[in-house]
């Protein structure tokens, strides 16, 4: 017995076809509902990636030198009713005019001054410098230090660097086991609860129909025996 029924049984009125499918319209209703969710989070997500594509490495003057002290990401955005094209930084909510010096693919350098003022800079060409300058500088250790590095980075950080790498598609998936679950909670609750109501209603007919009988006996009875009724 659906819903609809169970309603028009205790004296409900509703449009015809309704209650029978109000169990299926509840699990649409949820199953829609976590599925745009779902939709949602990963639309939100791959948008921001794909939007803020552009890495801005900042650097500030630290004891006499400049140190970087910050990595931010950033999306190209064109102000309106115009061709000026700016940056503007995700983490901290800065607008910046469109940078000119490219230190790598999408990789950009900004240097701020002591008053605050952010500066585009990039990297001379150290190779013609240093063959200007004629410097002579032995590199044997650094080549045996990048050998060792590369051996310990094989042994040591690839094997667990794929935790960081797929964090983001994990928590994705953990989250929809959680929401997986809650739906299966709340649908098979939702069929208990119809399961209960129809239940009522089967029992509150039969005491319907026991008392129905009763009377009509009762009157019987009194026609029978010749009382009138006032």
């Amino acid at each position: 017995m659906g819903v609809g029924e169970v309603l028009t049984d205790v004296g409900i009125e509703l449009p015809e076809g309704f209650g029978s499918g109000a169990s299926q319209f509840i699990q649409a209703f949820v199953f829609l509902l976590i599925l745009g969710l779902l939709v949602g989070i990963g639309a939100y997500y791959f948008s921001n990636k794909k939007q803020f594509n552009k890495h801005i490495h900042i650097f500030e003057e630290v004891a006499g030198r400049a140190v970087p002290v910050g990595l931010d990401k950033a999306k190209q955005i064109i102000l309106p009713n115009t061709s000026i094209r700016a940056f503007f930084l995700q983490k901290r909510k800065v607008f910046l005019p469109r940078p000119s010096i490219q230190t790598g693919v999408g990789h950009y350098w900004y240097f701020i001054r002591k008053d605050g003022e952010w500066i585009n800079v990039g990297l001379e060409n150290l190779n013609q410098k240093l063959t200007e300058l004629k410097i002579h500088f032995d590199h044997t250790d650094m080549r045996m230090a990048n050998s060792s590095l590369k051996k310990l980075i094989e042994k040591n950080y690839k094997k667990l660097n794929w935790i960081k790498e797929y964090a983001p598609y994990i928590a994705i998936g953990i989250l929809v086991l959680i929401l997986g679950i809650t739906a299966f909670l709340i649908l098979n609750k939702a069929q208990e609860v119809v399961g209960a109501l129809s239940s009522t209603a089967s029992t509150n007919q039969a005491v319907l129909e026991e008392l129905k009988q009763v009377l009509s006996s009762l009157d019987n009875i009194i026609s029978g025996s010749g009382i009138r009724s006032v």
